[in-house]
């Protein structure tokens, strides 16, 4: 499985959150490569202000709750469906890990 990082917009609320997403990539057929979704991640919300855009504070994500409430947020408007495309179009970077792989176990917070 590989990661990658991703952000939602919400304009709504003035934030911008940030999402860590895990996805297996499925290249049999050269033509069209399938993207499937693990976990989403939310791991850092910046509030933003609503009349410039400008951040005004930013903050990490720690708890299990803050982090499923966002996932849900995220996935209601409807940004988890243009992930998969993204990453097909190859327009997002994946995340490379410098530390050796350990045998733990990620804590599942929104399956797409």
């Amino acid at each position: 499985m590989k990661s990658y990082q991703a952000n939602w917009e919400d304009a709504e609320a003035s934030r911008q959150v940030e999402l860590v997403v895990n996805y297996r990539l499925d290249e049999t057929r050269a033509e069209l490569a399938r993207v499937e979704l693990g976990d989403v991640t939310p791991t850092r919300v910046t509030f933003l202000c609503s009349k410039t855009g400008q951040a005004k504070r930013s903050i990490g994500v720690w708890t299990e709750g803050g982090r499923k409430l966002l996932a849900r947020q995220a996935a209601a408007a409807g940004r988890l469906k243009t992930l998969a495309q993204e990453i097909a179009e190859g327009s997002l970077v994946e995340i490379k890990h410098t530390l050796p792989k350990s045998a733990s176990v990620a804590t599942p917070v929104l399956q797409a």
